[in-house]
């Protein structure tokens, strides 16, 4: 139960790539950043809004820790697509915090802010 309910907040924070068609791209990022756990959300940070003009992005996904009241790990990576589909580039280490927002895309790198617990 509270894995859905953390699924449904991730999902509905992670709207950058959701008006258009971003399956294939989703599809890959979930696969590459999960190592098969159980991922609770995919959001996918494009270089563009369009699909068919997007080459670059940044992945990240939010995966459930096996044995854990309902806590979850970030796993985050910049990917790249060519003639032959998405594929990651490279992992993304450093990143804490969910539900992330103000994304920036530019030719030095991909920029946004996370939420994170406070103390008390």
């Amino acid at each position: 139960m509270i894995q859905r309910i953390l699924l449904s907040l991730f999902l509905a924070f992670g709207t950058a790539a959701k008006a258009q068609d971003w399956s294939e791209a989703a599809i890959v990022v979930t696969r590459d950043l999960a190592g098969g756990g159980t991922a609770l959300g995919t959001t996918i940070f494009p270089n563009s809004p369009h699909p068919a003009f997007a080459d670059r992005a940044l992945g990240i996904v939010y995966v459930h820790i096996e044995g854990s009241a309902g806590n979850f790990g970030v796993e985050a990576g910049l990917f790249e697509r060519d003639a032959g589909g998405w594929q990651m580039h490279r992992r993304v280490t450093g990143l804490i915090g969910s539900s992330p927002l103000n994304p920036q895309v530019n030719s030095s790198g991909f920029y946004l802010t996370t939420s994170t617990l406070g103390p008390g």
